[in-house]
């Protein structure tokens, strides 16, 4: 059974038509590859300055979240009340590693549902940096299996990552 979208579906439509480009990450995004069937909140990825994306969304209950705290680098995070799972907005994920701080790009890379998703090559190594290692194992078993985006693969590589992940992203590009 798929979670209640209506929440995601909501903020996604007034993101759009704020021209604000965003995808889908987390559990979402796990959930859009069939590799979980729940999601404890909706994940969506900007790039966007916070008074964009709180102007978007002026008429729901927005709250700012604390972000940023180490390992995070990330810019801000919102959390939008609403009925069914909460959608969380996080602005530039980033995560220290000890080789330098790792962005992890926004970018959608492909469509489920009408809603942006970003990238599973960019989730595997979010996943992976915060230990999250089953979902990570997942995301790395599928991208095994159906092949990587070779364009994220390309941005992943220029990021400081460390050594362990940076030899399960070589072993995803395409010959």
């Amino acid at each position: 059974m798929i979670p209640d979208r209506s929440s995601l579906i909501a903020v996604t439509e007034k993101l759009k038509r704020a021209n604000i480009s965003y995808s889908l990450g987390g559990s979402g995004l796990m959930l859009s590859l069939g590799l979980t069937d729940a999601v404890g909140d909706w994940d969506v990825m900007v790039e966007a300055p916070k008074e964009q994306v709180m102007n978007a969304l002026q008429h729901d209950r927005v709250e700012e979240k604390i972000s940023g705290d180490y390992p995070f680098g990330t810019k801000y995070k919102l959390v939008v009340h609403s009925g069914g799972p909460e959608v969380e907005i996080i602005c530039g994920l980033s995560i220290h590693t000890d080789k330098g701080l790792c962005n992890l790009t926004a970018s959608p890379s492909f469509t489920w549902n009408d809603i942006q998703v970003g990238s599973p090559e960019v989730w595997y190594v979010a996943y992976s940096l915060m230990n999250r290692s089953e979902k990570a194992g997942k995301l790395l078993a599928y991208l095994k299996e159906v092949g990587a985006n070779q364009p994220f693969i390309q941005l992943l590589l220029k990021e400081p990552l460390p050594d362990e992940i940076m030899e399960e992203i070589r072993s995803l590009i395409e010959t």
